[in-house]
C-alpha cells in the first residue's frame, strides 16, 4: 500500500503586482515588508496589507552584479543596505544613521548585514583592502555602532556571504558559497568581546534553510546532488538525511521521459513535525520530520506547473513530456504562518496555511 499524499489548495490572500521581481524581501515586526530591485533604486516599503508606505530612492540597486541586501533588525527600528561598496544603516523612515565604506566586491559576491536574534549585534563581512588582506568579519554593537572586534576569514574575494542568526544571540551561521563550485559553512561567536569562528565541515556543499522553531536542529537543502539533511543545534550534528531517491519514489503525479524532479536550493520548517521543500518542477512538497515521508503537497492557487516538450514548447502529450516549469520564482514563510511567493508574472503573493501546519 502506497503512503498518504494529500495536495492541499491554498488560496491567495494578497497580492501586489509590481514591475520586476524583487531581488529582497525583507519582512519587519510589524509584518510589513522591504522591497528592493535589481535595477531600480528605489526601496519600497509596505504595510502588513501590501499597501505602500513609501517610496524612496536609496540607490539600492545592482551595481556590477553585486546585489543589495536589505535587512532588518528584530525590534523594527533599523534597517541595514548592503551594497557594492558601502554599508549603511538607516532607521525605518530612512535617515542615514551609520555608513561604513569599504572596497568594492567582484562580480557575484557580496554579505549583507544580519542583526543578531537580540538585536544587540550587527554582523557583516567586507572585502580585503588589498589582494594581501583576507575578507573581514565585523561584529559591531547596535546601540552605537562600535565596532568590538574583527576576525579575517579564509577567502580573498572567493564568496558570496550569507548570515543566518541562530538561537544562540551570540552567535551566526555564516554560508560562503563560490558559485557553483563549493559552499562552505562557519558558525561565528562573540564571547567576551573576541570573536570565535568555527569552521563546520559536516555542513559543506549543503545551502541553509531554517531552524526549528524549538531551535534545537536545522534543516539543509542539497547544493549538487545530496539529500535534504538535518543537523542538532547547537552541537551541529548530522541527525537525518532524506535522499532525493526516497523522497521522490513515489512521486508520479508529473510523469516525464527524461530525468525527474529534484530539491531546488530550498528546505524550511513549517512546524516541529512538518518541512516544506521547493522542487524544480514548481512543487510544494511536505515532509514528515519524524518519519521523513513525503506526505503531501501545497498547491497556490494561480501557481501553474507546464509540461514542455524537447523543443521547449508547452505539451499535453505525456509522451512527450521532458520536463516541467512552475510559475513559483521564490517561496518563503512569513512570521504570520503564510505562505510568501513571488511569481514569474511580477507579483508577490501571501497565502493562508492551514493550522494543521503551524
Amino acid at each position: 500500500m502506497g503512503k498518504i499524499f494529500t495536495q492541499i489548495t491554498l488560496n491567495i490572500h494578497q497580492r501586489l503586482a509590481l514591475e520586476a521581481n524583487p531581488i529582497c524581501i525583507t519582512e519587519l515586526a510589524d509584518g510589513g515588508y522591504l522591497l528592493n530591485f535589481n535595477k531600480d533604486p528605489h526601496v519600497i516599503r509596505l504595510d502588513s496589507s501590501f499597501n505602500v508606505v513609501w517610496k524612496k530612492d536609496l540607490q539600492a540597486q545592482t551595481i556590477n552584479y553585486v546585489n543589495c541586501m536589505i535587512t532588518a533588525s528584530p525590534d523594527g527600528k533599523m534597517m541595514a543596505l548592503s551594497g557594492n561598496e558601502t554599508i549603511r544603516i538607516l532607521d525605518l523612515d530612512a535617515n542615514l544613521l551609520w555608513a561604513f565604506p569599504h572596497e568594492p566586491w567582484g562580480k557575484f559576491l557580496g554579505s549583507p548585514c544580519a542583526f543578531s536574534s537580540d538585536g544587540q549585534l550587527i554582523w557583516f563581512i567586507i572585502p580585503g583592502s588589498s589582494a594581501l588582506e583576507n575578507d573581514i568579519l565585523y561584529t559591531v554593537r547596535a546601540c552605537d555602532f562600535k565596532v568590538i572586534d574583527t576576525w579575517m576569514m579564509d577567502g580573498n574575494q572567493d564568496y558570496n556571504y550569507m548570515f543566518y542568526s541562530t538561537p544562540d544571540n551570540h552567535a551566526m551561521i555564516i554560508e560562503a558559497a563560490a558559485g557553483q563550485d563549493a559552499s562552505l559553512f562557519y558558525r561565528v561567536r562573540l564571547e567576551d568581546g573576541r570573536i570565535s569562528c568555527e569552521e563546520l565541515s559536516e555542513c559543506h556543499d549543503k545551502i541553509m534553510g531554517s531552524f526549528s522553531p524549538d531551535g534545537k536542529e536545522f534543516v539543509t537543502a542539497p547544493h549538487h546532488e545530496d539529500g535534504i539533511e538535518l543537523f542538532s543545534f547547537p552541537e551541529v550534528k548530522k541527525t537525518a538525511v532524506l535522499e532525493s531517491d526516497k523522497l521522490f519514489a513515489e512521486r508520479n503525479e508529473y510523469p516525464t521521459i527524461d530525468d525527474g524532479d529534484s530539491v531546488e536550493y530550498v528546505a524550511l520548517y513549517l512546524n516541529d513535525k512538518t518541512l516544506l521543500t521547493f522542487t524544480r518542477f514548481g512543487r510544494l512538497l511536505l515532509i514528515d520530520r519524524e518519519s521523513l515521508n513525503c506526505t503531501g503537497e501545497l498547491v497556490p492557487e494561480g501557481c501553474e506547473i507546464r509540461a514542455y516538450d524537447m523543443a521547449g514548447r508547452p505539451t499535453t502529450n505525456p509522451r512527450d513530456v521532458i520536463d516541467y516549469a512552475g510559475e513559483i520564482v521564490t517561496v518563503a514563510l512569513n512570521k504570520q504562518h503564510q505562505l510568501l511567493v513571488t511569481h514569474n508574472s511580477g507579483e508577490v503573493r501571501t497565502y493562508n496555511l492551514p493550522e494543521t501546519l503551524y
